[in-house]
């Protein structure tokens, strides 16, 4: 960004009727329009560089709004995880209950296996019958373990990309501060310079008024 000044000379005049004929009207008036051509570029560039701090902060607060609305997403569907990960652990608990009562009929079944031999044959189907369900109720739990470890690593990578997004917003924080104090001090200038501008025209004019 182009920042330039230009120097103005400030013209003091005592104006009396024996001065006036001795003063060069002509380089007086030159370089009261000198000035006066230099404030107004002064107040030009110090407006367009104002317009540009208001321009880029209301970028940074944009950018601001959409990484707050990207971390609220994040925030809702971790909530969907964590009751994900609680359904999962309750059928968890749901077929151990499941499979601790088959672990206690078939001790009891085999119990029952030396007192009524007539059974054994039944016995021994529903034995078969029952090491199938607790050997098809221990793979459903290590299936159930291995997808919550995936929930586990999902909730992971949100955490870093929370991370990624305060630090982005941090940025952003950092910026608009910045753009914003740039802004005031191009507004102080473009006010100074504004008046700086109509002081010079205004002097300009009436020296032009005294000396027709």
């Amino acid at each position: 960004m182009r920042h330039t000044t230009k120097i103005i000379t400030v013209l003091g005049l005592v104006i009396a009727a024996s001065a006036v004929a001795k003063t060069d009207v002509k380089g007086a008036l030159g370089r009261l329009k000198t000035n006066e051509v230099n404030a107004k570029d002064n107040q030009k560039q110090y407006e367009t560089n104002r317009d540009i701090s208001k321009k880029n902060a209301e970028e940074v607060t944009a950018a601001i709004k959409e990484l707050r609305n990207q971390r609220k997403s994040l925030t809702a569907n971790s909530q969907n995880l964590e009751k994900n990960r609680a359904i999962l652990d309750a059928m968890k608990a749901k077929i151990g209950g499941f499979k601790a009562e088959e672990q206690k009929l078939l001790q009891t079944e085999e119990a029952q296996k030396a007192q009524l031999q007539a059974l054994i044959d039944k016995l021994e189907k529903n034995k078969l019958e029952r090491e199938q369900n607790i050997a098809a109720y221990d793979t459903k739990i290590q299936e159930i373990e291995m997808e919550k470890s995936n929930w586990d690593q999902q909730k992971s990578e949100m955490t870093a990309i929370h991370q990624e997004i305060d630090s982005k917003e941090k940025i952003a924080l950092s910026e608009r501060k910045k753009w914003i104090e740039k802004y005031k001090g191009y507004d102080g200038e473009t006010k100074k310079w504004n008046r700086q501008a109509a002081s010079a025209e205004e002097t300009r004019v009436k020296f032009e008024q005294l000396n027709k």
